[in-house]
């Protein structure tokens, strides 16, 4: 259907616009920001008078105490035959949730709807952390890794060609030496990676300035004429978390906003839960590495 494509690139459109909004507020200097949307909609065309049910938040927060604490955002519009879109999600610095949900109903059999309902929710961050401690000296050649870890899931099918089905959960570390202005990007997709933990690296020196950025994006959408499903679901509502691992232990990992970077504390039971598994597990690989060959 032409109208729910339309809206389809919409929420991918939204995705890159506020990646662009957060890489120009870090151009002009930004501190730190949090920004949240969500998105929902149930729509029909046919039968009876055209029903277009929409809600949308938002918000913005840079450089302000509400970018500090835990922000949210809800929104849901149910329509007459029971079609619906629902997204929620919080936003602070270092920890990210997002959730999005939908259901339409068939096309087929009578009464014929022709209408579709999406959910979508995005939620980001940046925070600035200067390069600085551990005795060293302006110069000196240091590393941060910027690790994340995701818990969640969506719903099967993910997707039904020509675009009736859609669930979709992404999310995006990215580390920025503001100073030298090299950057470093990774991107995950539920589609087609795991949960759990991901990382990557940027070399820089004591005396920079580094901007941590995070997001995290769900949506969901069903129309009539989806014939593999007629409910969806991208659920991140369990978290993302962002830390900052340096190479030397006593560097600053403390953002403008206040927030601690450091891995040592996960603020979840069930992050705690599973971080404390793969922990063991990890050492007895190591273990099972290191014993002599018989």
């Amino acid at each position: 259907m032409k109208t729910q494509n339309s809206m389809t690139r919409s929420g991918a459109g939204l995705c890159l616009t506020l990646g662009l909004l957060l890489a120009a507020a870090g151009a002009q200097a930004q501190n730190y920001q949090i920004t949240g949307h969500v998105n929902t909609l149930a729509s029909t065309f046919a039968p009876g008078p055209r029903e277009d049910l929409q809600r949308t938040e938002h918000f913005n927060w840079m450089d302000q105490p509400e970018a500090q604490v835990p922000q949210s955002l809800a929104a849901r519009v149910d329509g007459s035959n029971g079609g619906y879109g629902w997204a929620t999600l919080e936003a602070s610095m270092g920890r990210l949730k997002a959730f999005a949900e939908s259901a339409y109903p068939s096309g087929i059999p009578a009464p014929y709807y022709y209408g579709y309902s999406f959910g979508t929710a995005q939620a980001t961050f940046a925070d600035t952390v200067q390069v600085q401690g551990a005795g060293l000296a302006p110069g000196a050649p240091v590393r941060y890794e910027l690790l994340l870890w995701i818990e969640g899931q969506i719903s099967q099918p993910s997707f039904e060609m020509g675009g009736h089905l859609a669930v979709d959960g992404v999310a995006e570390i990215r580390l920025t030496d503001r100073t030298s202005n090299t950057q470093k990007i990774f991107s995950w997709n539920a589609k087609t990676q795991s949960t759990g933990w991901y990382s990557l690296a940027l070399d820089t020196e004591v005396g920079h300035s580094l901007m941590v950025s995070g997001m995290l994006y769900a949506s969901a959408s069903v129309d009539s004429s989806a014939t593999l499903a007629r409910w969806a679901q991208s659920d991140f509502s369990h978290t993302a978390n962002f830390y900052l691992r340096p190479s030397v232990a006593a560097l600053n990992t403390v953002g403008a906003s206040g927030h601690d970077f450091t891995v040592s504390a996960v603020p979840e039971p069930s992050s705690a839960a599973l971080l404390a598994l793969g922990l063991l597990g990890l050492g007895l690989r190591l273990q099972q590495r290191r014993r002599p060959q018989s």
